[in-house]
């Protein structure tokens, strides 16, 4: 009789403790802005690619593909100094079925080789309250 409850309270107990775990996100209480990052190779929009964000000191980031325009949007970004790596567009992983044509690549200037590893990427941005918006020419960078 004196374990009777106990199939009742175990399961309370279990998901209260679990509900209080996960009621904080990490880093949710840090100031973050939505960044927009413009790409050019010598004044020419890089089309297609993916930019990534890095803080080694903090192990925040974020990241996204270029647009048409060479522009990508990050939001939530935490505020702190980022670098900046660029990589380029993947090919298909799945090849075409026989007799079909591969999909078209889309054309984008070549990324220079030092700017797809954060060890040698030379791009760095600082994200505060009042700065969101970046601009990098990969000719003219570093």
């Amino acid at each position: 009789m004196k374990y009777q409850s106990l199939p009742i309270i175990l399961p309370l107990l279990l998901g209260f403790t679990v509900l209080s775990g996960c009621s904080h996100t990490p880093g949710s209480d840090k100031p973050r802005r939505d960044v927009s990052i413009t790409v050019t190779l010598g004044g020419t929009p890089v089309t297609a690619g993916q930019v990534n964000l890095e803080n080694p000191q903090t192990g925040e980031g974020g990241g996204g593909s270029l647009t048409e325009e060479g522009v990508v949007n990050i939001p939530n970004v935490a505020l702190g100094t980022y670098s900046v790596t660029i990589l380029p567009p993947e090919m298909d992983p799945v090849p075409p079925e026989p007799g079909q044509a591969a999909a078209p690549k889309k054309a984008s200037p070549a990324i220079p080789a030092r700017f797809r590893d954060s060890k040698s990427s030379p791009l760095q941005l600082e994200v505060k309250d009042d700065s969101s918006e970046f601009s990098f020419d990969l000719k003219d960078a570093g």
